[in-house]
């Protein structure tokens, strides 16, 4: 074999290989920093394994297949039970050239009370152009009358009565508010979700449950406060 072609083969190997190291070496890092959030939170932590996301009927939580959480944080607040978690799974794709895999990651955040009763409901962004069309199909879209800017802002499916009688306007404001925060939202049962959309980082940890925490209070459906 060419000695050049030799030095390539051994040089891409070396590159693959420091990439995997560094990639476990953050991974290892990144477990230690939720794990320190946990003890200052008196958290209980799984750094890998937790099934915890069985337990929810989430629409997020149906997606793809290998569905698992990693770094779960879960504690209680004011009689609320707080999880925080890295959430992945994995979708296929048929190509011309055979079957690709992609890995969503994203870090999640699910409240649970009990007492409440939320209708299942699902809340992202407006895709613009996309809803509009697909409104005009019979794509469910729950819009408030009085409130053209969340109506606008964002694509809201659930019971029609129900889920507008849980989205307050202090609610509805709460999310316009912080839109850019989050991915997806969703309800069902006594638990809320919050997809934020990518896996964020443990400093954060305070802003992210900042964000889901007032959807508890401002929920019309929440009771007991």
């Amino acid at each position: 074999m060419d000695t050049m072609i030799i030095v390539i083969i051994v040089g891409c190997l070396a590159a693959v290989g420091i990439g995997i190291w560094i990639w476990v070496r953050l991974e290892k890092n990144r477990t230690a920093d939720w794990e320190a959030v946990a003890t200052r939170l008196g958290a209980k932590f799984i750094p890998k394994g937790s099934e915890a996301h069985a337990g929810f009927e989430f629409r997020l939580f149906s997606k793809g297949s290998r569905r698992r959480m990693k770094n779960h944080l879960k504690w209680e607040s004011e009689r609320v039970t707080i999880h925080l978690a890295d959430y992945f799974y994995t979708t296929y794709q048929n190509t011309g050239q055979g079957r690709s895999s992609k890995v969503h990651r994203q870090t999640v955040c699910i409240l649970e009370k009990e007492g409440s009763s939320f209708p299942k409901s699902f809340l992202r962004r407006e895709r613009g152009l996309i809803d509009w069309v697909g409104e005009k199909f019979g794509t469910q879209d729950i819009d408030f009358e009085d409130d053209p800017d969340f109506s606008k802002a964002f694509m809201l499916k659930g019971d029609e009565i129900q889920t507008k009688n849980v989205f307050s306007r202090e609610l509805r404001q709460h999310f316009l508010e912080n839109r850019k925060s989050f991915r997806t939202f969703e309800m069902s049962g006594n638990a809320i979700l919050l997809d934020f959309g990518s896996r964020r980082k443990p400093e954060d940890y305070a802003d992210l449950v900042a964000v889901a925490m007032p959807v508890i209070y401002l929920s019309s459906s929440s009771s007991g406060w």
